[in-house]
């Protein structure tokens, strides 16, 4: 099995038993378990931004490293906003437009995590750039429609 092959089964392999466990889950559990997970896409998000600043070097394989992991971490990420998880009792910022607002909300999840699939393949310091741009830009389009503020 070629190794793009094993990793897209490996990610559905992954998303079903998100969507498995996150059907079972409260409210709570699954507020915390995806704010684990954008924890993940925040911690990827600052080593590529350490490289983008030019405070470390460009390498193509941290780049590659963690582009997978903040892929990764969106696609389980994408599982867990079930209906009723709005609240529970942990703080969430949330905001209620993710489940009016669904359609939308899964659309720039999904078209966020595509850029940190194209980031993956980054070999050039002249392509890491842009194609941050492009994830962060995915980020934060969703941050700003779909994320109360953290003050």
């Amino acid at each position: 099995m070629s190794g793009m092959r094993l990793r897209i089964w490996s990610a559905i392999a992954v998303a079903l038993v998100v969507t498995i466990s996150a059907a079972a889950m409260t409210a709570t559990e699954a507020i915390k378990e995806r704010q684990h997970a954008m924890e993940g896409v925040r911690d990827g998000l600052m080593a590529l931004g350490a490289i983008a600043k030019g405070t470390q070097p460009f390498d193509a394989e941290v780049v590659k490293a963690n582009a997978e992991k903040i892929a990764g971490n969106l696609a389980q990420a994408a599982e867990l906003f079930p209906e009723g998880s709005e609240a529970g009792d942990v703080q969430t910022w949330a905001k209620a437009e993710i489940w009016t607002d669904r359609a939308h909300f899964d659309e720039l999840l999904k078209s966020t995590q595509q850029a940190a699939v194209e980031l993956e393949s980054v070999t050039e310091s002249e392509a890491f750039g842009p194609a941050l741009g492009k994830l962060g830009n995915g980020c934060k389009s969703c941050h700003d429609m779909f994320r109360l503020p953290k003050n």
